[in-house]
């Protein structure tokens, strides 16, 4: 379910009742808009940085798969010596360990995380257009006052 969460902002410009304080009032909310300009910018990073860390080890996964699945075959070939069988179940166990942290990581990149992710992105995003509209509001208080 995909919710859309509208922003219901009612703001009074009138204490703006000069061009200094309409000027002082747009730095501020411009500086602020840039802040989460960065932010939103660094959360685009992130999840790109997640998107190729996901395929990446989906890759990983899929490449030590293998490795399991060849060491198995090689622990099922007969005339193997009690030492070369006991390494090779030594490996598998080891390949098998490195597969469950492989597992474990490519889950911290979904569910929950990943939420939680998209709630902030969605809350600078927000953030972003409240203050473009501010700064909106704020011109339009400043076209009406006399110089």
């Amino acid at each position: 379910m995909v919710l859309n969460i509208p922003l219901n902002l009612t703001l009074d410009f009138t204490s703006l009742d000069t061009w200094a304080k309409c000027d002082k009032a747009t730095e501020e909310v411009t500086f602020e808009r840039k802040s989460f300009t960065v932010r939103d910018a660094s959360i685009d990073l992130a999840d790109e940085r997640a998107d190729r860390s996901q395929a990446s080890g989906i890759a990983a996964l899929a490449k030590k798969d293998g490795e399991i699945l060849s060491t198995q075959n090689l622990l099922a070939t007969a005339g193997l010596t009690p030492e070369a069988r006991q390494d090779t179940a030594d490996e598998l166990e080891l390949l098998q360990a490195q597969r469950k942290q492989i597992v474990k990581r490519n889950r911290q990149t979904s569910g929950t995380a990943s939420f939680l992710a998209d709630v902030d992105a969605g809350q600078v995003e927000s953030q972003v257009a409240v203050l473009t509209a501010v700064l909106d509001g704020i011109a339009t208080q400043r076209a009406t006052l006399s110089a």
